[in-house]
Formats: structure tokens, C-alpha cells, sequence
């Protein structure tokens, strides 16, 4: 084999590698601009629909109430709030279920945490 024709090769096969790494880049990059075109005229069309005249007030409606009923719902009050507004403490309890490490016990009390104290059953039986 002659030298040149080993340097032609060598170029032929970095020039194809060269533009097949061109060409899978400029794809990717003309697939990311029209998603980018995209999601650019849609949400343009949406803020076109949404400030139309006539769809501002069921905006500002439909706003009104994420905010009522969603957002201030969902609010927890803070230890010092829920105090002053009701006057006792708030008593976050959870459902009465055995956990998971009662299951095999033996012993008359479960492992578990949320059990009932003595004061907590006196107070049950009276009421």
C-alpha cells in the first residue's frame, strides 16, 4: 500500500465521522429549536385565549377560587395560630391501626406509638 493512499483513507474516515457527528448534532439542535417554536406559540395562543376580553372575568374567577378553596384549606396552622384561635392545642392523631412490629408480640402493649395512654382511656370511658 502507498503512504498517500493510507493518509486519503485516514482523511475519508475522520471527514465521514466529522459529518456524521454534524449532521446528529444539527438534527438535535433543529428538533430542541422547533419544540422551543413550539411550546412558544402555544403558550401564546393560551395567553390569547386567556386575556381576551371576554375571558377575563371567568380568569379572575376561576382564580378567586384556587385561592379560597384550595390554597387556604390546605394551610396549616402553626402551633402558636391554632392556640389562639381555638384556645387548646390542636391534637393531631392517627388512626388506631398495629403496626407492622406488634404483629408477633406477646406482651400486652404493642411496640407502637400511637397507642392509647391511661389519661386518654379515662377520658374515653367517661364520655
Amino acid at each position: 500500500m502507498n503512504p498517500v493512499s493510507i493518509f486519503k483513507m485516514i482523511y475519508y474516515m475522520l471527514q465521514t465521522v466529522s459529518t456524521a457527528i454534524f449532521a446528529t448534532f444539527s438534527t438535535l439542535w433543529l428538533i430542541e429549536e422547533s419544540l422551543i417554536n413550539l411550546m412558544m406559540s402555544t403558550f401564546l395562543l393560551v395567553l390569547r385565549v386567556a386575556c381576551h376580553p371576554l375571558m377575563v372575568l371567568p380568569t379572575i374567577f376561576g382564580v378567586y377560587y384556587l385561592i379560597r378553596k384550595v390554597w387556604l384549606r390546605r394551610r396549616q396552622l402553626g402551633d402558636g395560630e391554632a392556640i389562639q384561635s381555638t384556645g387548646r392545642r390542636p391534637s393531631y392523631r392517627s388512626p388506631r391501626i398495629g403496626s407492622y412490629r406488634s404483629m408477633g408480640s406477646t406482651s400486652s402493649r404493642s411496640n407502637d406509638s400511637c397507642d392509647y395512654e391511661d389519661d386518654e382511656i379515662r377520658g374515653l370511658q367517661r364520655s
